[in-house]
């Protein structure tokens, strides 16, 4: 049976090893499948291309489906009455590796939802995907099911759009975690966050050339950093855009009800708050994970954050009580002029009916 479905597969890749290769001569097919007791169906087509750039690739489909036998497979296994059944039997596997992550699940609202038997409670492969896992944002899988959130937050919470730009689903709705200040770099060419390219490595060498001491970037070093990133003369320059971020993104599993989610601004809007304690320099690796370096807390407040972070700014959280000041000097007499000039026309308005 194998030598046959190897006959009628696609070209095998060559970043994948011949034993990934052997299943994908079956599981590429199209319109394979398996039929549970309901007589739900589930797809067992792999695209092998999706395979080949998941996180999981270079661990090969051996390491989480070790119980398949090749001489006898496909063999009667356990049965399961539906897709839901298996997809719950199944998380058992993800387990054996992320056993951190699982221990943070069991506390939160998605595993209470498991317990209590909804059939809407995600499992890990609901959130993370089966055999195309890669790195997504918090906000990117959240949205997944919670396609309404920013709907919801626009009813209380003021500037939700940028928000949900800035600030990880899990800094908010995981509120035992620890956060930090992530400083991405972002690329405004490619409106995408700058990555390296496999076989390239740049970032960690060049920013520990700029950080000679070791100790984190300070605000020098790091304008010293964009200085080097961008070239005299570039077109668009590249720029450091911050977030809020988990420190640990295993913590990001244990999310609460949405009832003991941070809604106190001042969480993050006040001097020394939490998450402005701990800040990282960071791009994508190659495979879409941040590759970090540290940064000292003092460069959110520096002077030279205007040029280094052009585009982060919290104000009453990030530091700097002068630029506080003028953001709100700067507020009030944007609001002035309009009021002013209705105030002039008003007066006006008066003075001529006197006079008439």
């Amino acid at each position: 049976m194998l030598a046959a479905a190897l006959m009628f597969a696609g070209p095998a890749s060559a970043a994948l090893t011949d034993g990934d290769n052997a299943c994908l001569g079956c599981h590429g097919q199209e319109g394979l499948q398996k039929t549970f007791g309901k007589g739900e169906s589930l797809p067992l087509r792999v695209d092998g291309a999706a395979f080949e750039g998941s996180v999981h690739a270079p661990l090969g489909c051996a390491a989480c489906h070790s119980d398949v036998e090749l001489k006898t497979h496909p063999a009667a296994g356990k049965s399961f009455d539906s897709v839901r059944a298996y997809s719950v039997a199944k998380a058992a596997v993800c387990e054996q590796c992320h056993e951190d992550a699982f221990k943070q699940h069991e506390g939160s609202v998605h595993a209470k939802r498991m317990r209590e038997g909804s059939a809407l409670a995600p499992t890990c492969t609901g959130c993370h995907g089966a055999h195309a896992v890669t790195p997504k944002t918090a906000y990117q899988t959240c949205v997944g099911c919670h396609s309404a959130a920013l709907a919801a937050h626009q009813q209380w919470l003021p500037n939700a759009a940028l928000h949900h730009e800035v600030v990880s689903c899990a800094a908010c709705h995981a509120p035992a975690a620890l956060r930090m200040v992530d400083l991405r770099l972002h690329d405004p060419a490619t409106k995408t966050w700058a990555a390296e390219k496999a076989g390239e490595p740049w970032f960690e060498k060049l920013a520990r050339s700029v950080d000679a001491n070791g100790n984190g970037l300070d605000a020098r070093e790091l304008l010293d950093l964009v200085k080097r990133i961008n070239p005299a003369g570039s077109a668009a320059p590249k720029a450091f855009r911050g977030r809020i971020e988990l420190r640990s993104n295993v913590e990001a599993h244990r999310l609460s009800d949405k009832a003991a989610a941070i809604r106190a601004c001042d969480v993050c809007h006040r001097e020394g708050a939490e998450p402005f304690r701990n800040v990282v320099v960071s791009v994508a690796g190659p495979d879409g994970r941040p590759l970090r370096h540290a940064a000292q807390q003092e460069i959110l407040g520096a002077a030279s954050a205007v040029v280094s972070l052009p585009e982060f700014y919290a104000i009453g959280g990030t530091r700097s009580p002068l630029l506080d000041v003028l953001f709100v000097v700067a507020l009030l007499g944007g609001a002035g002029f309009p009021l002013g000039h209705m105030a002039v026309r008003w007066l006006f308005r008066k003075y001529r009916a006197s006079r008439e």
